[in-house]
């Protein structure tokens, strides 16, 4: 005589359930994520995982001022993380200097904080004019992947407050 279990479609509903929610957490919290903050000025901006798709992402900087850059790297596996942290600027596809080269080495479910400034002063000669602006790219490279971020440098000859017309 067979035996019947009454409860064998709730199980095997809780473990299709149970499986669904492991493929969304697998799939979607798993993995290694990046970070981006920049200060410049009065002005800071984060940059998250899900964002770095957009077309780019930039920052003024005036002459003479720098700004402050925060890259986290966070390791959401179960394995620890290592890789080369290389950080450089670039104009015209050419190497203009390089900022940071670091390896970095993140347990399991750990972050990893590296900080650098740019200092525009560095970047441009003082004998800029007042109607130039330099754009370079800030590359950021983690291993096999590459972020780009433009650093707009002005002078702070630009920096004049326009008079509103006066009131008819």
């Amino acid at each position: 005589m067979a035996i019947k279990n009454k409860n064998l479609y709730l199980y095997l509903a809780l473990v299709c359930f149970v499986g669904i929610i492991l493929v969304f957490v697998f799939d979607g919290y798993m993995g290694i994520y990046d970070s981006l903050i920049v200060k410049s000025g009065e002005y800071e901006q984060q940059i998250e995982e899900q964002n770095w798709e957009r077309d780019y992402w930039s920052t003024v900087i005036t002459w003479g001022e720098k700004a402050y850059f925060t890259y986290e790297v966070d390791n959401r596996r179960f394995s620890d993380y290592k890789a080369d942290i290389e950080v450089s600027v670039w104009q015209n596809q050419e190497k203009v200097n390089d900022i940071l080269k670091k390896a970095v080495s993140i347990n399991s479910f750990d972050k990893a904080q590296i900080e650098w400034t740019v200092d525009s002063a560095e970047i441009l000669p003082e004998s800029i004019s007042s109607e130039q602006r330099s754009e370079f790219t800030l590359l950021i490279k983690r291993g096999e992947i590459e972020r780009k971020f433009i650093v707009h440098i002005r002078s702070d000859k630009n920096s004049v407050i326009p008079v509103p017309a006066p009131p008819r």
